[in-house]
């Protein structure tokens, strides 16, 4: 018997909601039965898209994944920022999207959760913190072209060390319920990447 054709609508739905389930309740405390009942899709619909939990817990972690690069890519390269205005615009952002919903980031939330424990997950996280390193690193080799950032540290480094803050920013903002260490993040820029 042939499977019934994928409609790409409902699988962006199962994405869409498993992430916001995953944001509030995490990855063990949601059920697959439970995203399904919210978008109103029958159990068996699930497995023509996802061949697993751990599968679909992947694919929502990519998923994003996508939005964080999207929405890094459109903050920090800007034409008219140099990087460390960009740098700080991107923070100021962040800071204000996670006023109201201090939710933390899904990567760091399910990486202390799963560990090493699903490989499919691990991989799709790994893969997240290359993205958003990457992102980081364009900026500041333009900074480094403009004069603005710092030389004497590899650009690599540099990009590890915003990626390592900004995650550690928003796990505590989480914890404390404040966005108060993305502000000094933000304010710690010029004085630790700009060049003197």
């Amino acid at each position: 018997m042939a499977r019934p054709k994928r409609n790409e609508h409902i699988r962006e739905q199962l994405l869409d909601q498993g992430l916001k389930l995953f944001l509030t309740q995490g990855y063990h405390g949601t059920g697959i039965k439970e995203i399904l009942d919210q978008i109103n899709v029958p159990k068996g619909s699930f497995y023509n898209y996802f061949e697993s939990k751990e599968q679909f817990g992947a694919e929502v972690i990519r998923h994003f994944t996508k939005g964080v690069i999207a929405n890094m890519s459109a903050c920090l390269h800007d034409p008219e920022d140099d990087a460390i205005t960009a740098l700080q615009h991107f923070f100021e952002q962040e800071m204000h999207r996670h006023e109201d919903l201090k939710a933390g980031c899904m990567l760091g939330n399910l990486g202390a959760e799963l560990g090493g424990s699903s490989q499919l997950c691990q991989q799709a996280m790994i893969e997240g913190f290359q993205g958003m390193k990457q992102q980081f690193s364009f900026t500041l080799q333009r900074g480094q072209s403009q004069g603005k950032i710092r030389d004497d540290i590899d650009i690599e480094e540099l990009a590890d060390f915003l990626v390592n803050a900004y995650e550690g920013a928003l796990l505590r903002m989480q914890v404390e319920q404040s966005v108060q260490p993305i502000q000094q993040l933000s304010l710690l820029l010029n004085s630790y990447l700009a060049k003197t």
